[in-house]
């Protein structure tokens, strides 16, 4: 219940106090330290100086502002009981000088979470790592009591801001926001030495040998422990939007696209049409995962490695045929669409003279429309490698692209730069195709004569993926 009192320290200072629950992240106490003794017992968090909302400002900027108007100050208040400090998202209330904390590296990292089902009730739980190697997990309650423990321990520390309880369900956007900020918490935390070397965040990492009278463990020690059964994996899908699917840890891709596919309710007979693929903010060029990959072991071994690496849930077709059967069902034909208007958005194929029925069919309503007309767009359905060495050619690069209907090279530049120089082949002149390692060759046959072609590259498993797919799928063809 609201209420307002006025309280006079000097004959120009006032003070509203007004009761509202659930605002504050600023503690009076805190932002009177040495400034006002008289107001420091006061149980409040400070709402607005001067009437400018404060609600997660700095410390430093709070008394900025206090202090900026030294004849008049009027500030709105709420009362806060003692053990709502700490479920609140807010600033510590203890502050001391960096210089007297040794700062040092740690790599510390929260990839991944689980779920647990504890007594029908599904609980969340993160999976820490230091150094790339699976350290423990733990619920976000433990998270919380650890920053009570060293709070109390290091009052004179300025800790950084913790995540805040919510009092219902997250949702997964929440629960990803929650992910990312404990992270950042702990990577914070973990930064000062004197905190991390502390008892309380060697037991919460279980370095500490109960045996040995509460030694530390040797931090080397580590990689022998079981990582969790099951953890969450973000994928997106290709309108953007992403899912989250929970799967054992030791999973290969089949499994990763099947559990996508149940998410999305596209059958497992469809999912052969489909692929997961990885990208990087350092390498934006999707490539799919090969079928030997692990994809949580993957996602935790790139984690820190020049931007996360992103998963997005893909067709993996070249055949028109294939789409338009697969397209009756309305999960596969929703990813069909959403791929293909992102794949017009970044101009993967030539649209000219079909600007107008691109537009007039690029709708929800009209998915099967839309699919029909980008089908008969020169490029659709077809895949250009980055440029790379080829055997073949000692002054520059090659660009290898493939359709269901033929097999492209063309020269450039080592810059990518595309020339004039373009070689055809159909598929019924390859003879044998193969990769090892980041050698990918294909082999021509015309007229009692062979020519085996080479190609150097980071994407040579991508391409005799996309050779298998396309064989298959022209067997297949040959056989009806």
């Amino acid at each position: 219940m609201s209420f307002l009192k006025k309280i006079v320290f000097s004959q120009l200072i006032l003070i509203n106090v007004l009761h509202h629950y659930w605002c504050s992240r600023i503690l009076l106490s805190r932002v009177n330290q040495n400034f006002h003794p008289h107001i420091n017992c006061l149980n409040f968090r400070i709402l607005e100086v001067n009437g400018i909302n404060v609600e997660g400002e700095s410390h430093s900027k709070v008394i900025e502002l206090i202090k900026s108007n030294p004849e008049k100050l009027r500030m709105s208040l709420m009362s806060v009981p003692p053990k709502e400090n700490e479920r609140l998202d807010g600033e510590s209330v203890s502050y001391c000088s960096e210089d007297e904390f040794e700062l040092h590296k740690v790599d510390v990292t929260i990839p991944s979470m689980s779920q647990k089902d504890e007594n029908g009730k599904i609980v969340v739980y993160y999976n820490v790592y230091i150094d790339g190697k699976f350290l423990c997990s733990h619920r976000y309650k433990n998270f919380h009591d650890l920053q009570v423990d060293l709070k109390n321990k290091f009052f004179q520390f300025d800790f950084p801001k913790f995540p805040g309880k919510w009092p219902f369900q997250l949702s997964q956007t929440q629960l990803e926001k929650r992910h990312k900020e404990l992270e950042q918490w702990l990577i914070q935390v973990c930064s000062v030495a004197q905190l991390f070397n502390h008892f309380y965040i060697q037991d919460f990492f279980g370095l500490v040998n109960n045996d040995k009278n509460n030694e530390k463990a040797d931090i080397s020690s580590v990689g022998s422990k079981s990582e969790p059964d099951n953890a969450d994996i973000k994928v997106l899908l290709p309108d953007r939007s992403s899912i989250c699917v929970n799967i054992p840890t030791e999973s290969y891709v089949k499994q990763l696209i099947e559990a996508i596919c149940d998410k999305i309710n596209i059958s497992h007979e469809n999912s052969q049409y489909f692929s997961v693929f990885k990208s990087s903010d350092a390498d934006v060029f999707e490539v799919p995962l090969s079928l030997s990959e692990k994809p949580l072991e993957l996602h935790v071994q790139n984690y820190n490695e020049s931007g996360t690496l992103k998963f997005t849930f893909k067709k993996f077709i070249f055949s028109s045929k294939d789409e338009n059967e697969i397209a009756e069902d309305p999960a596969c034909l929703n990813i069909l669409y959403q791929q293909a208007v992102d794949d017009l958005i970044n101009k993967t194929f030539d649209t000219t003279g079909k600007e107008i029925e691109l537009k007039r069919t690029q709708h929800i309503s009209t998915q099967r429309e839309f699919l029909e007309v980008v089908q008969s767009c020169p490029g659709y359905n077809t895949v250009s490698f980055p440029h790379c060495a080829c055997d073949s050619r000692k002054d520059g690069h090659v660009i290898l692209s493939i359709s269901f209907q033929k097999i492209s090279i063309q020269a450039c530049l080592l810059t990518g730069e595309k020339q004039d120089q373009i070689k055809n082949f159909t598929w019924a002149t390859v003879s044998d195709y193969g990769s090892d390692g980041e050698i990918f060759h294909f082999t021509i046959s015309k007229s009692n004569s062979e020519r085996k072609i080479s190609l150097t590259t980071p994407f040579a498993d991508f391409m005799s993926q996309s050779f298998d797919r396309i064989t298959a799928s022209r067997d297949s063809v040959t056989s009806t």
